[in-house]
């Protein structure tokens, strides 16, 4: 029989980070969850938040989870925890794109290494927040020895990006949409048409719909950028991130960056639905996808593999070199 997964014990590394701290005081207003390790350069900002977290812990008459602020240098003294999720990241500027964070954030991966192998120790899981999650998770899977299925990506963004564009389109409310995106964190995103729902039942859209939608989707980062708000997606990404951690928990298949060898590719975190089986993200089959869809997705998967293998050489060029 397979054995619930129980994350009793959390680490947000990057917890002092919009992202990261919002998505701690997201876990510590649960029953679900024992401990949250806050680990961040960001010492006295750290303290800060722990002080605001406690405080609306007790507003909210939440006080399980036990805050720990626990400086970097000492990350690996802790006893290794069930989740590790990384969050740290340099900031956004105006004008990027996700391929641009990619250089920059393996950097800051390069130098997490050892603390989320202490971590994580031999059996915890690492969930990435930092973009692009995907390609992050993948280069993490190769330089770290965490074997690949221990990790995985958030990815919920892009359906519910997808949702939003259906509905519009559809003149109907995002709570009567069901819909999924698979793929690439990104431009290699799949939206899974045949898969799209309203009020429970399949929906049938024309080209030109389907066209708008996703323009609409793909176009979400770009209208974001343009607004140039210094940061990424505070409140969305901490509540789908705490969403997904309750998901996997329940047995519920979540979108995710998961490992996925198509037979295409070498093998990369590709998003898909998944479930935490044995101690591993495990892909569950999508049998309703089209020709066109299944064609799209492994061609996906094999451009994630691609970038972090490019990226993962040129690092390691550099870093030689220095």
């Amino acid at each position: 029989m397979t054995q619930q997964w129980t994350p009793r014990r959390i680490a947000v590394l990057g917890a002092s980070g919009l992202t990261g701290s919002g998505l701690a005081h997201q876990l510590s207003l649960s029953p679900d969850f024992d401990e949250i390790l806050l680990l961040d350069l960001k010492d006295s900002l750290l303290q800060a938040h722990a002080i605001d977290m406690r405080e609306a812990q007790i507003v909210t008459g939440s006080t399980h989870a036990a805050l720990q602020v626990i400086p970097m240098e000492r990350a690996a003294e802790q006893r290794p925890v069930d989740l590790v999720v990384v969050a740290a990241s340099l900031p956004e500027t105006p004008d990027g794109s996700r391929e641009a964070f990619l250089d920059a954030n393996l950097g800051v991966f390069r130098a997490l290494v050892p603390t989320i192998n202490a971590l994580a120790g031999d059996d915890a899981l690492v969930m990435i927040l930092t973009n692009p999650t995907d390609v992050l998770a993948t280069c993490l899977a190769r330089m770290s020895g965490l074997a690949p299925s221990r990790i995985f990506g958030y990815c919920l963004n892009d359906s519910v990006r997808l949702v939003a564009a259906v509905a519009r389109e559809l003149q109907v409310s995002p709570a009567r949409v069901r819909a999924l995106v698979v793929g690439e964190h990104g431009d290699g995103q799949v939206p899974v048409w045949s898969g799209i729902e309203v009020d429970g039942s399949p929906v049938h859209l024309a080209d030109d719909q389907r066209a708008r939608i996703d323009a609409d989707a793909r176009g979400w980062f770009r209208r974001w950028s343009d607004l140039r708000p210094g940061r990424s997606s505070g409140w969305t990404t901490p509540v789908g991130s705490a969403r997904t951690i309750t998901g996997l928990m329940s047995g519920e298949p979540m979108p995710v960056a998961a490992w996925y060898e198509d037979g295409v590719s070498e093998g990369s975190h590709t998003t898909l639905l998944a479930v935490v089986r044995d101690g591993s993200v495990v892909p569950i089959a999508l049998d309703y996808l089209d020709d066109a869809e299944r064609s799209a997705l492994d061609e996906a998967s094999a451009a994630i593999a691609e970038k972090a293998r490019r990226t993962d050489a040129l690092a390691r060029s550099g870093a030689e070199r220095n």
